[in-house]
């Protein structure tokens, strides 16, 4: 195992993507998205996707230069077409534009497709939390055919399809959730996949419906299954409308959805408006703390509140580095010697890596 230290690691991404042609503040965007995942444990959507996202810039699915255009809008909601210009910028915009819309009306919403990949959602949920506001953000999207498989089926029809929102408190950081309605990420299956793990049972079954542990089962014809049953299953459904359907991104079952792409709803939310700033803040620093001091259950620590678990892996990483397994290492320099870039031997080391704890 590998380990760098984020300021790094953030050196060799923006090199990359600046070689690919990315603007430097468009490069530097990507870049920091990428390096908070890794600095937060969600390693799934860090650093690893830089293959992908050459193999993408290559095909033509992003385009490193790209900005998103408004479609229409009024005075709570606004429609973008993302130009396939990378995610995280244009997830950022459209954040930024429901902010806008729910600071004069209470509410905004924004809808955008036309892109290949938005990265980690929690992301963008918190950009809302950090202006006081409720935020709410649903993806939907996949290769076409999907990975998942609706609930009680074995054949692949939907996309992982996350949900992440952020709930603002007072003195209390604010409530961070980001999950797949699938049981796990492609991306979390893809890590244990390269490190030669199993997978816990209830994630995957195999392409005759079996439940499986192997990883390798996903890429020869199996499927993720939903989480929590049925009960993903439906909110799965849930995304697949209004990530997909209401963006125009339709889902991986439409006819001629022939290439990987996202289809994103965005929620804003001022909760001053239900409630004044003061007590507002006091019923949520209440409620969590309130649950931070229930009793723990056998052999648990307590409640958390999301949103802990990746506080407490950005102070470890930020401290002793940010652990890269080799292959991921390897695709990564092999990307960089394909682009004529010489990386430093100080810009990765080999060192024990102190273990993530949640």
């Amino acid at each position: 195992m590998l380990t760098f230290s984020a300021q790094n690691l953030s050196e060799i991404a923006d090199k990359i993507f600046c070689r690919l042609g990315a603007p430097a503040p468009i490069a530097a965007d990507v870049t920091s998205s990428l390096i908070l995942s890794n600095l937060l444990g969600v390693d799934s959507h860090g650093v690893v996707r830089i293959r992908n996202y050459f193999d993408s810039i290559k095909s033509g699915a992003i385009v490193p230069q790209a900005e998103p255009t408004i479609v229409r809008e009024n005075q709570i909601a606004v429609v973008m077409e993302g130009k396939r210009a990378f995610g995280q910028v244009v997830a950022k915009k459209a954040m930024r534009f429901a902010l806008q819309k729910a600071k004069n009306a209470a509410f905004g919403a924004s809808s955008f497709t036309g892109v290949y990949h938005i990265g980690r959602l929690g992301e963008f949920v918190e950009m809302a939390a950090a202006e006081g506001f409720v935020g709410l953000v649903l993806a939907n999207g996949s290769r076409p055919g999907g990975l998942v498989a609706p609930y009680g089926a074995r054949q692949r029809m939907l996309g992982t399809n996350p949900i992440a929102f952020a709930i603002p408190a007072g003195s209390n950081p604010p409530l961070v959730a980001d999950f797949s309605t699938s049981a796990t990420s492609e991306g979390r299956v893809r890590i244990a996949f390269r490190k030669h793990e199993e997978v816990p049972f209830g994630l995957l079954i195999d392409r005759h419906g079996v439940p499986t542990q192997n990883p390798g089962d996903l890429y020869e014809g199996g499927a993720l299954c939903t989480m929590g049953g049925y009960k993903g299953y439906a909110l799965s459904l849930l995304v697949e409308v209004l990530g997909g359907i209401f963006s125009g991104a339709e889902t991986p079952l439409f006819p001629g959805y022939d290439y990987m792409h996202n289809g994103v709803f965005m929620l804003a939310i001022d909760p001053t408006f239900f409630r004044p700033l003061s007590d507002y803040r006091a019923a949520v620093d209440f409620l969590f703390d309130s649950v931070r001091k229930a009793l723990a259950a056998d052999k648990m620590e307590g409640a958390l509140i999301p949103g802990d678990p990746e506080r407490r892996h950005k102070l470890i990483r930020e401290k002793h580095g940010i652990p890269l397994d080799e292959q991921t290492w390897e695709e990564i320099t092999g990307v960089a010697a394909e682009l004529g870039l010489e990386l430093r031997s100080s810009e990765g080391y080999s060192a024990p890596v102190t273990p993530d704890r949640h």
